[in-house]
């Protein structure tokens, strides 16, 4: 009885270039072309701090549960959404919120990553800075910085370290 009417189904399928499944269903048929509802969109996986260690050092031994969907070119398949675990960032960045991840960027300074302790194999989430070169070795070294003074700097002359990915969108929820 509320259901939109076949024609009204058939012009935004057109429009939109997806089938009517997709409409209102959802769901895409790998024999439909690419359209305008599905050639950009990439589900992403949604992963803890233990999960991304293990996605970062080895994407297909995981199993993941949950996944949200981007759509946009500027994503790929390769994003991951990283759910916070800890104070560390507060108060920008609180517990349950969720960050977008893209792993093929490098950081500039003033970036927020996620990296991986080499030596402990945690991941962590923090600023990234980069303050020059080392006067007794003439290395270039960064730091990792939380926005919670309660956490530590992560200084690579001291703590070896890889970035994992860099973040891109900051979703919260307000209620």
């Amino acid at each position: 009885e509320n259901a939109p009417k076949f024609e009204y189904l058939q012009l935004l399928s057109n429009y939109f270039g997806c089938s009517i499944e997709y409409l209102t269903e959802g769901t895409v048929s790998k024999n439909d072309p690419p359209s305008i509802c599905t050639e950009n969109m990439y589900y992403a996986p949604v992963l803890n701090f233990t999960q991304a260690a293990k996605f970062y050092i080895d994407s297909e031994s995981i199993v993941v549960d949950k996944y949200i969907p981007i759509l946009g070119a500027e994503y790929s398949e390769h994003h991951y959404w990283l759910i916070l675990e800890n104070e560390s960032m507060q108060p920008d960045f609180k517990v349950g919120e969720l960050i977008l991840i893209n792993p093929k960027l490098s950081p500039s300074p003033g970036d927020y990553i996620v990296a991986l302790e080499k030596k402990s194999k945690e991941v962590v989430f923090r600023k990234w800075r980069s303050p020059g070169i080392d006067e007794g070795t003439a290395k270039n070294y960064s730091q990792l910085v939380s926005n919670n003074n309660d956490f530590p700097i992560i200084d690579s002359r001291y703590t070896l370290f890889e970035v994992c990915g860099i973040a891109i969108e900051h979703r919260i929820k307000l209620r």
